[in-house]
Formats: C-alpha cells, sequence, structure tokens
C-alpha cells in the first residue's frame, strides 16, 4: 500500500511540475502588461491635457496639394512625375510612367493618378518610398505589386501613386 501511495505522490509531482507553467499565470508577463497600460495611460493623458488650438491643426493646401489656382492638370501631373522621377533618381530604374488620361474629381479637389513600374534593389525600394515621404506633397500609394526578378536579383515594383490638386474656387 506504501509503494502505491510513494507512486501516486511521484507521479502527482511529476505532473505538477511539467504542467504548473499551463494551469499558473505568467506573472512576469502581467507585470509588463501592467507597465505598458500604465505607461500609454499617462501618454494619453498628457495629450488630453495639451490645450490644441485648431488652427495650429488645420494644414494649408498650398503645400500639401496642388494648388488649382496656379497649376492645371497638365502642370500638376508633370510637377507629380518630376517629383517621382526625383526620388527614383539613381535609386531604382524607371520603366514606365503612365499619366491617368483624366483626373477624378471631386467637389473640391482632383485625384491625380500615375501608374507607376519601377525595378530596383530592396533597400533602394525603401529609399524611394521615403523619398517620396519627405515630398512636400501628400501621395498615397494604391495597388502596390512587388515581384522578384531572380534573373537580375531586382524585384519588379509595380504601384498606383495618387496626390491632388485643389480646385479653383469660382
Amino acid at each position: 500500500m506504501n509503494k502505491h501511495k510513494f507512486l501516486l505522490l511521484l507521479f502527482s509531482f511529476v505532473v505538477f511540475v511539467n504542467y504548473m507553467n499551463y494551469i499558473m499565470p505568467d506573472r512576469d508577463k502581467m507585470h509588463k502588461r501592467i507597465e505598458l497600460l500604465t505607461n500609454k495611460i499617462k501618454k494619453e493623458q498628457q495629450l488630453n491635457a495639451q490645450k490644441q488650438d485648431p488652427k495650429q491643426l488645420q494644414l494649408p493646401f498650398t503645400t500639401l496639394f496642388y494648388d488649382g489656382k496656379k497649376v492645371n492638370y497638365s502642370q500638376a501631373m508633370g510637377h507629380f512625375q518630376e517629383s517621382i522621377t526625383n526620388a527614383a533618381k539613381e535609386r531604382c530604374a524607371i520603366k514606365r510612367l503612365k499619366w491617368a488620361q483624366v483626373p477624378l474629381s471631386t467637389q473640391w479637389y482632383d485625384v491625380l493618378k500615375m501608374d507607376t513600374s519601377l525595378e530596383c534593389k530592396p533597400k533602394n525600394m525603401f529609399l524611394f518610398i521615403n523619398a517620396l515621404r519627405h515630398n512636400q506633397k501628400l501621395y498615397n500609394i494604391k495597388n502596390l505589386r512587388i515581384y522578384n526578378n531572380s534573373k537580375k536579383k531586382m524585384l519588379q515594383i509595380h504601384m498606383q501613386l495618387i496626390s491632388y490638386r485643389v480646385e479653383n474656387e469660382k
């Protein structure tokens, strides 16, 4: 009888030691999560404590968008194409730049689309995108497709770049 009790005790001890991590909560994770949440709460409280003036949050259209009073559709697309080629200079080879035929107009702005095909190395692709980000104008990247060209060890990148032009107020 004592052997059975001792064997049961050993078996329960082995099960407890092996499966204790699955049953017991991980205290380190809980402490890290509490610390992360308290830091996030502090940041949110600091942001809420700052008094924001609505005029500070307004960005002028002339810096982010092409001005419809100064440039027409063709000129805006020319500036847009020039900014793309400047960003790709010495980074990527431009295979194709195709203008959209007509701007997609809404009530107060036009959407300028340009289909772009590039060929570059992975590091240069990120440098190209960062160069576009540092430009003054606002650009969106849509329909991004990246293919690996194993013959040249380069990336084939196809994307649609979108910029905006504020319409003339008549």
